[in-house]
């Protein structure tokens, strides 16, 4: 498969799902109460809500790290019962092999399942063409600029042919300079690529720049408050922030936060 090419998007589905964290010797605290939400295939869904409100613990529990307690989880029309590479997982941390060559992180994935063939390596290259860093190949993460490790763990997780991404906050901990050079490469990525895309953020202006709708999670313990559609033509670019449409999406978004 060529790295322009995206493999099919897949679907996700959640019917009142439900996650408690227990305690010693106290009452365990719910994390999670009754969210019910669709993505529809090559949809780009934003999470938002008010801290401890159960964001990241929903990622996990679509990336099988974490069980639900009860509810319905559904990644392409299949129970989620564990980790699998149709899921690609990106975190606010890179969380490259500090060991490995950009190259070899890249191929980390294919190697470990025994598919490490000559039209990966192929596919490998030319996915370090698209994400900018083909000069970088043969340098170790220390080496790389913030931006430049993300754009490397992209390229890690893409070349699993992942039908569905799954990023918690991937963007957080990066200046607002690299910040919104990474959503620009987000949404040129997305764009040409059409991959399913669960985005965890804390931020209303990046949710309405990069989202097609955005779910607004409850207070603790979260649960569905309300879903909204952004309205912003596509293609998207880091432009549109400036105009009167973008400004009135950012003010809905908060108008249900502050509800």
């Amino acid at each position: 498969m060529s790295a322009v090419e995206a493999p099919p998007a897949t679907g996700v589905r959640l019917r009142e799902v439900r996650k408690t964290f227990s305690r010693r010797r106290r009452p365990g605290r719910v994390a999670l109460d009754g969210v019910s939400l669709d993505v529809a295939p090559g949809e780009f869904l934003c999470l938002l809500g008010p801290s401890g409100c159960g964001k990241s613990t929903l990622l996990n529990i679509l990336a099988g790290f974490t069980p639900a307690d009860s509810g319905e989880v559904q990644v392409g029309g299949r129970p989620v019962e564990g980790p699998g590479h149709e899921r690609g997982v990106l975190f606010q941390t890179p969380n490259l092999f500090p060991w490995l060559t950009t190259w070899q992180n890249v191929l980390y994935g294919p190697k470990a399942r025994g598919a490490l063939t000559a039209d990966v390596r192929d596919e490998a290259a030319e996915l370090l063409e698209t994400v900018g860093l083909a000069d970088a190949r043969d340098a170790y993460p220390h080496e790389l600029s913030g931006g430049m490790r993300h754009r490397a763990a992209f390229a890690r997780v893409l070349i699993n042919h992942p039908g569905v991404l799954l990023m918690d906050e991937p963007f957080g901990a990066l200046d607002a300079i690299t910040r919104a050079g990474m959503q620009r490469f987000l949404l040129e990525l997305w764009q040409r690529r059409r991959t399913t895309i669960v985005f965890v953020t804390h931020d209303v202006e990046e949710a309405a720049l990069l989202g097609d709708r955005v779910c607004v999670l409850s207070a603790p313990p979260g649960g569905t408050k309300a879903v909204l559609d952004i309205g912003l033509p596509r293609p998207r670019s880091y432009e549109d922030t400036d105009t009167l449409a973008f400004v009135n999406a950012k003010r809905g978004i908060r108008e249900v936060l502050e509800r």
